[in-house]
């Protein structure tokens, strides 16, 4: 069998929690047996507030979420710490039900702090927590996978701690996030920097000059000055996806054991789908193996879970492809790095996310994809839309030489035909609609169709964006120079400063910018008039068949 499909047992040494093996059975709680006497009297969950246990069918299982269930189905006292845990704290607190509320029971009886032999060790698993991550390598296709419930971040410091040396030569994605930066001020390695493009004049959206930066690699190695380590951003913020089969195979080709961090953060669950895996860092790495089973590059790749898959907020993966010392570098840099009182709850999501991807991504990502091409179709031919613009049906990003191409999860939208800003677009989604974006792009917005969108949450996004283009496009009307047909009112004092008939002219449009920059809102209301000049005076007006169509209480741009 290839090295690549085999089983990593210099990984996983040792005896991995199997449900049946007695020695680690006996040292997990059992569920709480109602014959046992108790101290009732103490607030405990309802069993009924608590899920049941998934079972123990291993095509099904998730092992550390299974343990944390039963652990919490137990009416167990801590004399340790986390006062909180099954709400033991706020039994009798006036704020019990804003907990309750906000957390839910269930929440509280999982949020324990048991370690060792009670549940697991995060930092040297032997039992449930060590099984889930096996579990989760498998499925990734890492030789070892490591879960943290402190976010990519800390991801990305243990993985660099772990792949770079004092001194090492490290070639950097310039457009890397924040915490790679700052990991690398303080491992003592010597940084250079790989320039960024920025995408057009549409769109202020970055991502690595990528041949650059290979040419810069070769470069390093005919000198006899090649680079230990290299950093990429391969999915980003933006929606941007980076052709690592082609960058991964050139790095291996000119130095094979280079060592290469991919920050996958924004594309974890890409790898259950087959239109989405072919670009993701471990499926080029496994291809890599099949032509080149000495292939001697180490790989991190660092994902959040929770920005693709159904983890809780700051649950991340490491995942490694590397020898038996890349490995137990790793190891060490999680001690170092990651906090000792991880959260249950997080690295449980993570086990549940990986069963949900393996058993149902496919399907989720599909209506995802669909999802997109929906939106896309309806702005391009509804008229009702015509104020918004897709940058490219199929994506932005069509010219192959860059190496880059876009998420097809995601829609870039430019709205400046609203005369609003992407900033105040933003706003009004959010304030009146309850539908959150959150990137923009100078007039562009970017919306993610994650699998947590379905399609009646896209057509509540397509009713909002036809009720905004009805309301803003009569604003942007209301302010363009020439005869207005508008009464235009400052608030305060609520004096009009147009009233129709009246020419609107570039000076008048400065006021109301001036205005409006001081904290005055912006009131337009339309009326049918006949207007009767007064002798070239620019304000006499007869109004006539005042009909309201329009108004808001919201600042204006001018510049519209």
């Amino acid at each position: 069998m290839p090295k690549h499909l085999a089983t990593s047992d210099h990984c996983h040494s040792g005896t991995g929690y199997v449900p049946g093996t007695p020695e680690l059975d006996d040292a997990l709680p059992a569920v709480h047996d109602e014959g046992m006497p108790s101290l009732r009297q103490t607030y405990s969950p309802s069993t009924s507030a608590l899920p049941v246990l998934a079972g123990h069918d291993r095509a099904s299982r998730a092992p550390l979420a299974d343990a944390v269930l039963t652990v919490a189905h137990r009416d167990i006292a801590s004399f340790h710490a986390l006062p909180l845990s099954h709400g033991r704290s706020i039994r009798d607190s006036r704020v019990r039900a804003s907990y309750e509320a906000l957390f839910g029971v269930a929440q509280l009886a999982t949020d324990v702090s048991y370690s060792g032999l009670m549940l697991d060790s995060h930092f040297r698993p032997h039992g449930p927590l060590r099984e889930a991550q096996r579990l989760a390598a498998h499925s990734f296709g890492a030789d070892a996978t490591y879960f943290l419930s402190t976010g990519t971040s800390t991801a990305n410091r243990v993985a660099l701690t772990a792949l770079a040396c004092p001194g090492n030569r490290v070639l950097v994605d310039r457009t890397c996030h924040q915490s790679v930066h700052f990991a690398l001020g303080s491992l003592g390695v010597n940084v250079t920097y790989a320039p960024m493009q920025r995408c057009c004049d549409d769109c202020r959206r970055t991502f690595g000059d990528l041949p650059r930066l290979l040419e810069m690699f070769r470069t390093a190695v005919a000198e006899e000055r090649p680079y230990d380590v290299v950093v990429l951003s391969a999915v980003s913020y933006d929606g941007v996806r980076y052709d690592l089969p082609t960058v991964l195979s050139e790095l291996a080709a000119a130095h094979p054991r280079v060592r290469v961090l991919v920050d996958e953060a924004w594309g974890a669950v890409h790898r259950f789908h087959p239109r989405l895996r072919p670009l993701t860092a471990l499926h080029v790495v496994e291809t890599l193996r099949r032509t080149e089973p000495a292939l001697q590059m180490t790989v991190a790749v660092t994902h959040s879970a929770h920005k693709s898959m159904s983890a809780l907020r700051q649950g991340s993966y490491l995942h490694l492809i590397g020898d038996g010392e890349a490995q137990e570098r790793a190891a060490e840099a999680l001690f170092q790095h990651h906090t000792t009182s991880p959260s249950f709850p997080v690295l449980a999501s993570l086990d549940l996310a990986r069963l949900q991807a393996e058993t149902e991504g496919e399907t989720l990502l599909e209506r995802s994809l669909a999802l997109a091409r929906t939106l896309r179709t309806e702005l391009a031919t509804d008229r009702r839309l015509s104020a918004y613009r897709v940058l490219g049906s199929d994506g932005h990003l069509t010219d192959p030489a860059l190496l880059v191409s876009d998420d097809p999860t995601r829609v870039l939208v430019n709205i400046s035909a609203l005369g609003i800003t992407a900033a105040d677009f933003r706003r009004i989604l959010f304030d009146e609609y309850g539908l959150y974006v959150a990137r923009e792009s100078g007039d562009a917005v970017l919306f993610h169709l994650h699998i947590g969108v379905d399609e009646a949450t896209l057509l509540r996004l397509l009713d909002a964006l036809r009720t905004i283009q009805r309301t803003y496009r009569a604003r942007s009307a209301a302010l363009t120079p020439g005869n207005s047909e508008h009464f235009i009112i400052a608030y305060p004092p609520g004096i009009p400063i147009i009233v129709p008939g009246e020419r609107l002219c570039d000076r008048t449009l400065e006021e109301i910018g001036t205005l409006r920059s001081s904290g005055c809102e912006i009131y337009t209301l339309r009326h049918a008039v006949r207007s009767t000049p007064d002798d070239g005076a620019t304000g006499a007006t007869r109004a006539a068949d005042t009909t309201p169509s329009t108004s808001s209480a919201e600042p204006i741009d001018p510049a519209a």
